[in-house]
């Protein structure tokens, strides 16, 4: 009968097992770091995106918010006019062309239509949790919020002027405009109205109309004063916004 000799290896320590695992343990921590590491890269990018996004957002706002005001003031002009010429015709039963179109302006302005597209993103895709900067983020929901009071009395201000328009169709005989109105081809509704026109009015409906143009006139400033706010507001929120993230307006991603 043949005899097999049994080899033993030897035993390994547990400090060699204990040493594989550090090994491993390492290697799944150092993974995790890597990953954790390119997510917040990952992050930080959208951040500056969403950031370079929101302020050309702001530079259309501001741009709107500006170029409406002297809107505003030519309304509050035109409104004056009207009071003036009527405290010195306090008996007046007609008026000329050129203060027919100057009582039509009385009506006329711009409504501020914010650039929401960023901030709508923001809140909607959960961006917000992205900005890591408490002051840019309570900045952006202040400026928001503002934007949200600004519209609500928007709306307020373009159906007060639905309203006007509404006066206006009381106030001026129409026979004196039908020939006019015939042969107008324009989509304005006053573009050939004459200076030398003489109109007709209803002088039971001046008096309501004179005071209804006084509150427009109050809205017109009131609404001055919130473009000016919001404009601030914008103005600020953007110079912190190229400051925290080294953006300019031209190149909103530029280091």
């Amino acid at each position: 009968m043949e005899v097999h000799a049994h080899t033993h290896t030897a035993r390994k320590k547990w400090t060699h097992y204990l040493w594989e695992f550090l090994m491993l343990f390492l290697a799944v921590f150092c993974g995790f770091l890597a990953e954790n590491q390119r997510e917040h890269m990952v992050e930080h990018q959208r951040e500056k995106q969403y950031m370079g996004s929101l302020l050309s957002d702001l530079v259309a706002d501001t741009t709107v918010l500006v170029n409406g005001i002297p809107l505003k003031l030519k309304r509050i002009s035109a409104i004056d006019s009207v009071f003036l010429f009527f405290n010195e015709h306090p008996d007046a039963k007609t008026i000329s062309g050129q203060l027919f179109r100057t009582i039509r302006r009385t009506n006329f302005d711009a409504r501020f239509i914010r650039n929401a597209i960023t901030i709508n993103q923001l809140k909607n895709a959960g961006g917000m949790r992205l900005i890591r900067n408490k002051q840019v983020s309570d900045s952006i929901s202040s400026y928001d919020q503002r934007c949200e009071v600004t519209t609500l009395y928007n709306d307020f201000y373009t159906v007060n002027s639905e309203v006007g328009n509404r006066q206006f169709e009381k106030l001026f005989n129409a026979s004196d405009l039908l020939r006019l109105y015939i042969s107008n081809t324009s989509p304005a509704i006053i573009s050939n109205i004459p200076d030398s026109l003489i109109i007709k009015i209803n002088t039971t409906e001046l008096n309501e109309q004179l005071n209804f143009m006084m509150l427009e006139k109050a809205y017109a400033r009131q609404e001055i004063e919130r473009y000016k706010e919001l404009q601030g507001r914008a103005v600020r929120l953007m110079d912190l916004i190229k400051k925290e993230y080294h953006l300019s307006e031209g190149t909103p991603l530029e280091k």
